[in-house]
């Protein structure tokens, strides 16, 4: 289920307009009188579009449910919502999830706020305090939400006309855009590679494990033949005490016999010492390999996760491959 929302958010990162794409169509008759500020045309929020896919893995790492996921995406999609708009929600829901433990009824309250006319804008604020209802809607709130989601889904278009519009206006006259939240999204990249850092010392102590491992098992081997042996000197030393026949050779073999048993005395202790370290170390290598093999699906997952929101906007192969800044 992951996977497959994340390909929805990674479909709909890809179906973002080009915002700062070079060659941008002029705005329609009918965007004319869509008002859009200096500032919010100067604000880009690409990063977020970037970062989108993470924040869906982030959501579902923390508890939030797949289906759920899946829904509020699907829904942004079809309501036309810009990038940040549904970074908001999406972050908002998982905060509150590892804040307050996990919940069930997202899609079900974002599709209410919806039918309401709440501003998407609006709708992460709310999320924030929502209690967890999972009544199903009703006609008139579907019939209302359709209705609602066809107004958004114009309104957004005309909205991104003009804000293209206003952006190849601004660069003409020497401005530059601004990236928005790219200190969270340095922060993501930095934690990216905080799990490639934690992957690679994984890697390290599962080699040193198993290292330590066949050592110990080696040694348990050695112990083990010492041990056998000890007992062959003790049975010989025995049967020389049994067939000596002058004080001096039983004298000689009391003080074999004697040594022989010391010597079986600490092969037995060294073979239960190695016994216990290789007991140990093969515990220390079941757990290297268990902390290795999840620190190589989190590495895997935030991968995969980056690597859906490459190429799309300012800098990327994608759509609108210029930077923020570049002039048309």
């Amino acid at each position: 289920m992951i996977r497959r929302t994340l390909s929805l958010t990674i479909g709909l990162v890809m179906a973002l307009p080009a915002l700062s794409s070079a060659a941008e169509p002029e705005a329609a008759a009918d965007e004319a009188n869509v008002e859009v500020t200096e500032q919010e045309a100067l604000e880009d929020d690409i990063l977020l579009a970037i970062d989108l896919p993470i924040l869906v893995a982030d959501a579902h790492d923390a508890g939030v449910e797949d289906e759920d996921l899946e829904q509020v995406v699907n829904l942004a999609a079809e309501a036309g919502l810009s990038p940040g708009t549904t970074a908001e929600m999406i972050e908002a829901e998982t905060e509150t999830t590892k804040d307050k433990g996990k919940r069930k009824g997202l899609s079900i309250f974002v599709r209410r706020q919806m039918a309401k006319g709440v501003p998407p804008k609006e709708i992460a604020k709310k999320i924030r305090e929502r209690e967890e209802k999972l009544e199903e809607m009703t006609p008139e709130e579907r019939a209302a939400l359709e209705d609602r989601i066809e107004k958004l889904r114009d309104k957004n278009k005309k909205h991104k006309k003009a804000l293209q519009a206003k952006r190849k206006e601004l660069r003409a006259a020497g401005k530059e855009l601004k990236l928005v939240a790219k200190e969270a999204h340095d922060a993501r990249k930095a934690a990216l590679a905080a799990r490639r850092d934690d992957l690679e010392q994984a890697r390290k102590e599962h080699r040193k494990a198993r290292r330590d491992h066949r050592g110990a098992r080696e040694d348990s081997i050695e112990a083990r033949e010492d041990r056998r042996e000890a007992r062959e000197d003790l049975k010989e030393a025995k049967e020389d005490l049994e067939a000596a026949q002058t004080p001096e050779e039983r004298r000689e073999a009391r003080e074999d016999l004697k040594d022989a048993k010391k010597d079986l005395r600490d092969a037995k202790k060294d073979q239960r010492d190695a016994n216990k370290d290789r007991k140990e170390a093969k515990e220390d290598r079941k757990d290297a390999r268990k902390e290795h093999k999840g620190a190589k699906k989190a590495h895997k997952e935030a991968k995969e996760a980056k690597k859906g929101g490459k190429g799309k906007g300012p800098g990327g192969k994608g759509p609108g491959g210029k930077g923020p800044g570049k002039k048309g």
